[in-house]
């Protein structure tokens, strides 16, 4: 008895975790008194743990395939592995595995294979789970408990060895998988079944099966110690139960025992451990003391020695550092002079400047003829482009006539002799002479015209550099549609220089921002945006069609849109009325036939057609796809989108977001108006007007292009198509998303830095340049833009005293004689600035020429002040230093001269007569390049006279004082510039009572600001380069299309006047009608041919003939003869009524066709004719 017990015991209890009393206390101090209840149910949930992966790798084995623990459960359900273990059990019940990856119901016959395999092989039925307990997750642990019995009865009766293995103890588990489970069991109410005893639970089943099997005489009686065992074996699962609830209660009883004495004499525990733990740290310290008082000579020793040696390895440990480190401590070293110069920096700053301050930093500048020569490179170079951008302008006029007028010849919409005179007559009006007087030329040199014409120098100064004056003109006359507008648009793209250096394009900016400001003020509700014209929209057209400008939308446009027109039967048509319509015209004119299908039909008719309907789904998918990749091409080209769109944008956004803050969808919309819609869409529309591309294109392909830029403005503006275009409907869904795409693209385009800090301008740039600025303009828009601003002058300035006014009372009327169309150049001058205009021209240069003396003074020879400098004796090593700086200017200076006339020999075009030369080192002395001296001098202005001979003295002073300076010494120099200095005395502030400081203050911005300035004229001399580079790309172009369109013409004028036509055959009627024509003297000069009705009606030319029956159209001829160009005589003769006679040209035929008209009425209403067939006859006679 005692041994069956502890068999049973060590097999019960073997691999079982062991109780573990958790020590960690509560908040109160207490413990938890359950802590064996939770220990024991975390045992039970890690034991089902280890049988659930028992099962599973027995399975494993079983089918000779690898289970995904983490899934098992799942695949358990679906029965794909089950049915594979009741194929390896019993392979006949087993037909088809059901091996869906989504849980079906299907999934249960391979359940019920394994149900049915265990019948087979006579399973005990108390083993096997129910279908829900599995397939509805009711009682998975039941399943596993089969899945182990099944193992241990296949082992016993031999089917499969060897059964499930032991894993209790083996695997790990996590707190939390622990947890999780405990709380499923909970939550189900789900008992688990006893595992321990599962193989004797088999056993006892597999003997009272045979018990069953035997007869009840073969029974033999059981002695007492088998059934003692039997017994033990039944009711193990309640003898655990018994021993564990005694141990339980025998550890808890003797735990609270012992608990309750040590809370009985807490405080007396807690005294006596205190008192040992002071005596004991007493006694130690007592001992220490001791020993350090014997040993105390000895201690001072050794600590002295200690931090000896960590004083010598800290200075080690730093020479090697410094030794490693040489090069970052020279560079730290460079930091602090550097630092130390930064303080003399400051002061240069700050204003109180000192002549030793600029001494010290005078480098930094360098010599300052080199930015002089750089100004004038760039005038040279601006003057030149401002020159070609006018030619080519109406050079392309002249080729787009000539382009409008052949595209109408080929559709005959005028005759060919009205092209060749008018292409003639251009050459044949040559301009004439202009024989007013006018104050803008040197005929009416008189002291009045002068004022004038330096008052108009005046006021262009101030409209140009103060932006509100245009924008309140040009804001007014948009409002009140007055015809004035579209001069003062021309003219403002002339007052800017089309915006070809920083300055010009930093001021139009500034007025395109100005006309922004007041025109948002002006709208009191955002959605009025869409229903007003503002000027601002064409001012920004007018800017970004510049040549410069170009240059993004032709790199970013130009491959997509040549990959539209290059692409063989691209249709992109929306409408199927229009599709349908158009594959019969083309069958029609094709073939000579008119096919059996309707013409006239609605959009539900058209579509039942199935090649319209295949047709018209092509389309649709053609155009997603292509306007996808222009919407991706755009959003890709940010990094090189121009400043200048962007800064507008910027400054349109930041206007609407301070006035509605909240609508920020609104604004997203507005930009997307201003940047797709105004910037990129007229480019994708009309390619060839903006050089995207080089050749016409034809009526289908511009069809393509606006089918693509509606689609894309719809987008733009997040707008779905509605019922007027219908059948782009079923795009709706892409626009709402590729939408979103250029919404964040236009925000973005939006983000950039302000115009001042990209054009590194402010409001001192003028009073820093050598040279004033330059427009060229005519002086009828001169006189155009000062009677216009005088008619408003009420709207644009009200104050009596603001500069506008003043100078406008001094110019008086407008003089309406000025009409000349010509071009002058009209130097800005700001009257409030500098009132002595007259002498203003030798002061500065007076003034440049000192500036750059005292510069090299100050750089030789130190003062505290400029005149200190200038009042110091000279010495042998000044002088030498004077000589070598003076070596080094003439080796510059001759160097500088090279450059610059290498770079006007590649640049200058001979074709384009400048009316000065801006470039002080540019000497055109070649007569050849001026036809007529006289003729020059007469077109030249007084301010052009005055510009020229200051160029000659400029170059005379340079040229002189280089020559000078080879042979003066520098105390001669000094007192040069002394004397330079009392003429200036007064000029700018220019004193010599505070020692010339306002000049010093001068030198000392030009110091700070010298780099910037520099980089910045580099940087607009490589543009103007770039520009004049694609202008004459651009004129060479214009020019071979002109000489092109003229070879046509005189081509077309060739072919069309060849009479040469085929005889008819001989004894034919035609041969006949002829001969009687000939007789007559009546031959037309390009033919004629004769037919009856009946023959035409046959051909289906002729529709009907009003009140005549088809029987007698046998007796009715129609004569259709040409004898001029593209004119046709239709004569209709019949008994039956007068004969009767009508003209008609081609044109007519080809615009009724181009328009759609299917049947046209000829012969006074007499008849109706189909006009693809009539032109299909005349194109076969006339033109074969």
């Amino acid at each position: 008895m005692i041994m069956i017990m502890k068999e049973v015991n060590n097999k019960l209890f073997q691999d079982r975790r062991r109780l573990r009393k958790n020590n960690n206390e509560n908040a109160t101090g207490g413990y938890n008194k359950e802590w064996m209840d939770i220990e024991r149910k975390n045992i039970q949930a890690y034991e089902y743990l280890c049988h659930v992966e028992e099962a599973r790798d027995w399975i494993e084995r079983c089918i000779g395939e690898e289970i995904d623990s983490k899934s098992f459960e799942e695949q358990l359900r679906r029965g794909v592995i089950l049915a594979k273990l009741a194929k390896i059990i019993k392979p006949e019940v087993v037909k088809k595995i059901f091996d869906a990856e989504k849980l079906q119901y299907r999934h249960s016959d391979n359940i019920n294979y394994l149900f049915e395999a265990m019948k087979k092989i006579n399973f005990p039925e108390n083993f096997i789970f129910e279908l829900t307990d599995l397939y509805d997750k009711k009682n998975i642990p039941k399943v596993i408990y089969c899945l182990h019995a099944l193992s241990h009865y296949l082992e016993v009766t031999g089917f499969l060895h060897p059964a499930v293995k032991n894993f209790v103890g083996k695997l790990e588990f996590s707190e939390e998988e622990l947890n999780n489970l405990q709380e499923d069991f909970k939550a189900s109410g789900i008992i688990l079944p006893q595992f321990r005893n599962v193989e004797a639970a088999v056993q006892k089943e597999i003997s009272n099966s045979m018990a069953n099997l035997t007869s009840d005489s073969e029974k033999k009686p059981l002695t007492e110690e088998e059934k003692r065992d039997l017994y033990y074996r039944e009711n193990v699962d309640k003898i655990i139960k018994v021993q564990s609830a005694a141990r339980g209660y025998i550890a808890r009883k003797e735990y609270d025992k012992e608990y309750g004495n040590i809370l009985k004499n807490k405080d007396k525990i807690i005294k006596i451990q205190a008192t040992m733990r002071c005596y004991l740290q007493m006694k130690k310290y007592n001992e220490r003391k001791k020993y350090f008082k014997e040993h105390e000579a000895s201690i001072v020793k050794l600590q002295s020695m200690v931090r000896g040696k960590k004083a010598r390895q800290k200075y080690l440990d730093r020479k090697s550092y410094y030794e490693r480190n040489i090069d970052k401590i020279i560079k730290v070293q460079s930091y602090v002079r550097r630092f130390l110069a930064m303080k003399c920096l400051k002061e240069l700053k700050s204003g109180k400047t000192t002549s030793h301050t600029v001494h010290r930093y005078l480098k930094l500048m360098g010599d300052n003829s080199l930015d002089f020569d750089y100004e004038s490179e760039m005038e040279f170079l601006r003057e030149l482009a401002i020159r070609k951008i006018r030619e080519n302008i109406e050079l392309e006029k002249e080729v787009n006539a000539l382009d409008i007028k052949i595209e109408l010849l080929v559709k005959n919409k005028i005759s060919i002799q009205e092209v060749f005179h008018a292409s003639k007559k251009k050459k044949k009006n040559a301009p004439e002479n202009e024989t007013v007087e006018s104050i803008f030329t040197s005929k009416t040199p008189d002291k009045e015209s002068r004022r004038k014409f330096k008052l108009y120098q005046n006021l262009f100064y101030l409209v140009q550099t103060n932006q509100k004056y245009l924008a309140k003109l040009m804001i007014k006359l948009n409002s009140i549609g007055s015809s004035q507008i579209k001069t003062i648009e021309n003219t403002v793209m002339s007052l800017y220089g089309y915006a070809q250096n920083n300055r010009e394009e930093y001021l139009l900016l500034n007025l395109i921002k100005k006309t922004i400001e007041y025109e948002v003020e002006d709208i009191h509700d955002i959605n009025d945006f869409w229903r007003v014209n503002p000027i601002f929209i064409k001012l920004v057209l007018h800017y970004c069609r510049g040549a410069k400008e170009q240059q993004y939308l032709r790199d970013l446009l130009q491959p997509l849109i040549k990959s539209v027109i290059t692409c063989d039967g691209l249709e992109l048509e929306s409408n199927p009325v229009a599709i349908y319509k158009n594959i019969i015209r083309e069958a029609e004119f094709n073939s000579g036939q008119k096919p059996d299908k309707k013409y006239d039909v609605d959009a539900k008719e058209a579509l039942s057609d199935e090649e319209t309907k295949k047709a018209y789904i092509n389309h649709l998918q053609k155009l997603r796809e292509i306007t996808n990749k222009f919407l991706d091409a755009i959003i890709a080209s940010l990094p090189n989108m121009p400043y200048s769109i962007r800064c507008i944008a910027m400054e349109l956004s930041t206007h609407f977001m301070e006035k509605w803050p909240n609508n920020q969808a609104d604004v997203t919309k507005i930009l997307g108006n201003l940047i797709y819609y105004r910037y990129i869409n007229p480019v994708i529309c009309a390619p060839e007007g903006f050089d995207i591309i080089e050749s016409n294109i034809n009526q289908i392909q511009r069809k393509n292009l606006a089918e693509i830029a509606k689609l894309l403005h719809n987008i733009s503006v997040n707008k779905p198509f509605a019922d007027d275009n219908q059948w782009l409907q079923p795009l709706n869904e892409y626009i709402a998303i590729a939408a979103k795409k250029f919404a964040i693209f236009f925000n973005k385009v939006a983000c950039v830095e302000s115009a001042e800090v990209h054009y590194q301008i402010d409001e001192f740039d003028d009073l820093a340049k050598t040279s004033n600025p330059v427009i060229y303009i005519s002086p009828k828009e001169i006189i155009e833009v000062h009677q216009c601003i005088i008619e408003h002058i009420e709207d644009v300035e009200t104050n009596e005293k603001d500069p506008l006014r003043i100078i406008l009372k001094d110019l008086g009327d407008p003089v309406t004689t000025e009409t000349s169309e010509k071009e002058i150049q009209l130097t800005l001058v700001n009257i409030f600035a500098d009132v002595n205009d007259d002498g203003n021209s030798e002061m500065n240069r007076l003034y440049k020429k000192t500036k750059n003396m005292v510069l090299d003074i100050i750089l030789i020879q130190n003062g505290k002040s400029i005149l200190d400098a200038l009042n110091r004796p000279t010495t042998e090593d000044l002088e030498y230093s004077f000589k070598c700086l003076i070596k080094q200017k003439i080796i510059y200076e001759k160097l500088l001269k090279e450059k610059i006339e290498q770079e006007r020999k590649e640049l200058e075009n001979p074709n384009i007569k400048l009316s000065t030369n801006t470039n002080p080192d540019h000497d055109s002395n070649d007569n050849n390049d001026k036809p007529n001296t006289n003729e020059a001098n007469e077109n030249t202005n007084p301010q052009d006279q005055d510009e020229s001979e200051n160029k000659k003295n400029l170059t005379k002073i340079r040229s002189e004082s280089i020559t000078q300076l080879k042979n003066i010494t520098f105390a001669e120099y000094k007192k040069m510039t002394k004397e330079n200095l009392e003429k200036l005395e007064g000029f700018r502030d220019i004193k010599k009572e505070n020692e010339y400081q306002a000049l010093l203050t001068i030198i000392t911005k030009e110091i700070i600001n010298k780099n910037i300035h520099r980089k910045q004229r580099i940087a607009e001399i490589q543009k103007l380069k770039q520009t004049i580079g694609n202008l004459k790309q651009k004129e060479d172009y214009l020019l071979s299309q002109k000489t092109q369109y003229h070879q046509y013409i005189d081509g077309c004028m060739a072919k069309l006047s060849d009479n040469k036509k085929p005889k008819p055959t001989i004894f034919s009627r035609q041969y006949y009608y002829l001969k009687k024509l000939e007789k007559e003297g009546k031959v037309p000069k390009f033919g004629s041919y004769q037919y009856t009705a009946e023959q035409l009606h046959k051909r289906q030319i002729l529709e009907s003939i009003n009140g005549v029956n088809q029987k007698l159209y046998g007796a009715i001829k129609f004569t259709i003869s040409s004898d001029e160009v593209g004119i046709f005589n239709i004569v209709a003769k019949a008994k039956l009524f007068d004969p009767t006679e009508i003209t008609i040209t081609l044109d007519e035929l080809l615009d009724a066709r181009y328009n759609e008209i299917q049947t046209l009425t000829i012969c006074d209403g007499l008849a109706k004719v189909n006009v693809n067939l009539l032109l299909h006859l005349i194109n076969k006679k006339f033109y074969s």
